[in-house]
């Protein structure tokens, strides 16, 4: 069952190519609550975006672990996404955006991670949208979706 979790703070907002047989991107968000003990990843929708992925957890799972991380397949995935956050953070591509915002997550899935990762012990994951719309145009645009 779905929950809203809302915060304020740095947030990184990028593009991602999440499918690349079929060349398929989105905009995810990164940020944190909670002292940074809770990582935050959503997808920020974007109209007539229909490879939008709907469940990051399972987006992360396509992606295939090597053994980079241990635990159950639900917290593999829930640090490949705080690796892809914290990468956009830490080395922004071009078009990348980091500001202080106020966030929503309509949030689709958490899970708690049996050690820490990234300083994070929780990762929440959904669909994300900001109080400044402006912010929430200058997110979507950083993808172009076919009419």
């Amino acid at each position: 069952m779905a929950r809203n979790l809302a915060g304020a703070g740095r947030v990184t907002i990028f593009p991602l190519l999440h499918d690349w047989e079929t060349r398929s991107r989105c905009v995810l968000a990164y940020t944190s609550m909670d002292d940074g003990y809770v990582a935050v990843v959503g997808v920020i929708p974007v109209e007539g975006n229909v490879h939008e992925p709907g469940d990051l957890f399972a987006l992360a799972g396509r992606h295939g672990f090597i053994g980079e991380w241990k635990g159950s397949h639900e917290q593999r995935c829930g640090c490949w996404l705080i690796s892809t956050g914290t990468g956009a953070l830490r080395v922004p591509k071009p078009g990348t955006v980091t500001v202080e915002a106020a966030w929503s997550l309509d949030m689709v899935k958490s899970v708690d991670l049996e050690t820490a990762y990234a300083g994070h012990t929780r990762i929440a994951a959904g669909r994300m949208t900001f109080e400044d719309q402006e912010l929430e145009q200058r997110a979507r645009a950083l993808i172009s979706v076919p009419a």
